[in-house]
């Protein structure tokens, strides 16, 4: 960067998050830390760190959020409740009416441009980030919390561990560097990335969550009837804050409890609250504890829980317990800790990092371990205390303003630039490429890169979702840009395979933008209702570089019993020299169906 030039400015795209509030409300897991970060982020007295975008589906672009918008909504959730309640609909109701208001983003050269969630909420979303790259030399980052659907799938149900083989895959096509969570989330996110893309070498930096999260301010007051019976009695409790999922394993926790209790009855052992929702395969979870009489009687189970009622539930608990099987942070047992509360969990992943050493481990999956070791807190209270006194000086935790001004040094920090997302795979001249839905295998099983890589060709607002035999192009302006690196000599020859719209019959446009030439002429093409064509274009000779295919949806017409407007499905393309006329036939061939005897 030039001395005194300002420095790139930090973009959140806040899309995820927004599609977030639209069926949730209580901060947890990835949306607790998006909001622990924008929060801090706009903290009173200090700079803005960043500026906010979101995409907007109705203008096919990113535009502005406002961030006092933002900040009811977060406060909203922060405050908790059911996602019902009149208050957070109004909520929900301010804030598509401020996205649909809003103006285009102004994006400017060099700006980083980072998701704190999952990118990719809208087909379209990950068109626009790579445009934004090309229009504007725009950084696309991303901050990686885990590798959990692929490294634990069984915690997770089959398609969604081949979901997020696929999300990986697009990702690591198209962004410039990552940020992990932990220095554990690193290694899997570089063990993942070069299982699916060897020849890529995406810079990954560290932003740890060892903060304390920040207090709510002018908390609602929680009246004494909306306490849960545990705190209005006043009765000793210690707290597990955890989805109710197999991945948390609290089938392992409640048994220990129950050794605990039957060993030494309910005059001594306090009861066991467990604060999250139901998630994958909470129902062995919640059988054990409508069966288990003691468990009946001893755990609380409490959902839609506010930061309010939640800091309530660290400051009176005796302990924590955080048990899973699998981390990328393990957020609760931070928090315990920034309660002045210990925390039990299991040796493994990040956890260490979460705990440091201030929290206390036991074995992974033993439950004789960890009934010990919840019994030695619960028999030894001037231990506890002790331990509990020591916390300041065995883990020192940072606001949520440092981690955030963390996350923006290290995603202005030098880097090595990587290749444009269309040269990160190779792109086969004279080879087939089809626009259908990819097939993603089950695991160990992982998509294959050129699987995707007719979705790197797609441009403009134009283009609808990826369908089953392909994608429509639809009323906005549609692109593909062909990478030529070494285009063979002499024209080109371009098949595309193309359907009419369904019931209507239509007029096909397209033409070819050279690199360094003049746009050629239209070519035009009758499709009739729902007719599949192969449409050539011939192309004169190219130099190297990005060939640019326009098509013209001007005509776009809507369908009966359709609300969009279409031009055309693309199922495929191939492009090779003109001159390749065996290459085209044994193409064309395979496309009818058409086989040589031999």
């Amino acid at each position: 960067m030039a001395e005194g030039a300002a420095s790139p400015r930090i973009i959140v795209d806040l899309t995820d998050l927004l599609e977030f509030f639209e069926g949730n409300r209580a901060p947890m897991g990835v949306a607790r830390v998006q909001m622990a970060l924008l929060e801090a982020g706009f903290e009173p007295g200090g700079p803005a760190l960043f500026g906010l975008a979101t995409f907007s589906v109705e203008q096919g672009a990113f535009v502005a959020f406002p961030q006092p918008v933002l900040a009811a909504l977060i406060r909203g959730a922060r405050q908790g409740g059911s996602p019902e309640a009149e208050d957070w609909k109004a909520l929900r109701l301010e804030m598509r009416a401020a996205r649909e208001a809003a103006a285009p983003f102004a994006f400017a050269p060099g700006d980083r441009v980072v998701a704190l969630g999952l990118t990719g909420a809208f087909p379209q979303q990950l068109r626009r980030l790579r445009e934004l790259r090309h229009a504007h030399g725009a950084v696309i980052c991303t901050l990686f919390y885990d590798a959990i659907p692929l490294a634990a799938p069984e915690h997770c149900e089959a398609k969604l561990s081949r979901s997020f083989a696929e999300h990986l895959l697009a990702t690591c096509l198209q962004i410039d560097r990552a940020v992990a969570i932990s220095a554990r989330s690193a290694h899997d996110f570089r063990e993942w990335q070069r299982r699916l893309l060897p020849q890529l070498d995406i810079p990954c930096g560290v932003m740890p969550l060892d903060a304390r999260f920040p207090a709510l301010a002018d908390p609602a007051p929680i009246g004494e009837e909306e306490l849960p019976a545990i705190l209005r009695e006043g009765r000793p409790f210690v707290l597990c804050v955890a989805t109710l999922e197999s991945r948390k394993n609290h089938l392992l926790l409640l048994h220990a409890w129950l050794t605990l209790l039957r060993r030494h009855g309910d005059a001594v052992i306090p009861d066991l609250v467990l604060v999250g929702r139901p998630g994958f395969n909470a129902a062995p979870v919640l059988q054990l504890m409508a069966a288990a009489p003691e468990l009946r009687r001893r755990v609380t189970h409490l959902s839609h829980v506010g930061d309010a009622l939640l800091g309530r539930l660290y400051e009176r608990c005796l302990f924590t317990v955080f048990n899973s099987f699998y981390e990328g942070w393990g957020l609760p047992v931070t928090e315990a800790l920034a309660h002045g509360r210990l925390a039990l969990a299991p040796d493994h992943t990040s956890l260490r990092e979460a705990g440091g050493a201030a929290a206390i481990y036991f074995t992974p999956q033993s439950e004789p371990e960890l009934a010990e070791a919840a019994w030695s807190l619960i028999r030894d209270p001037a231990r506890r205390h002790a331990l509990e006194a020591a916390i300041p000086r065995r883990v020192a935790l940072r606001s949520w303003r440092e981690v955030a001004e963390g996350l923006v040094a290290t995603l202005l920090a030098p880097a090595d630039p990587l290749p444009d997302p269309l040269a990160r795979l190779p792109f086969p001249i004279g080879g087939r490429i089809g626009f259908d839905r990819p097939e993603v295998p089950d695991l160990p099983g992982l998509p294959h890169p050129s699987a995707l890589l007719h979705q790197l060709l797609c441009e403009g607002e134009g283009w609808g979702e990826q369908e089953r035999w392909g994608i429509w192009a639809t009323s906005g302006p549609a692109r593909l840009r062909i990478p030529l690196t070494a285009p063979p000599h002499g024209a080109l020859a371009l098949t595309l395979e193309v359907t009419g719209v369904p019931e209507l019959a239509t007029t096909a446009r397209l033409r070819s933008l050279r690199p360094g030439a003049e746009p050629d002429p239209w070519m035009s093409a009758a499709l009739g209702a729902g007719e599949a064509r192969h449409l050539r274009l011939a192309i004169p000779p190219c130099e190297a570089g990005d060939l640019l295919i326009e098509i013209d949806t001007s005509g776009a017409v809507r369908p009966p019993g359709d609300e969009r407007a279409l031009t055309l499905l693309l199922s495929g393309l191939m492009i090779c020299a003109e001159t390749e006329t065996e290459l085209q036939l044994s193409y064309m061939a395979g496309r009818l169906g058409v086989r040589a005897l031999s």
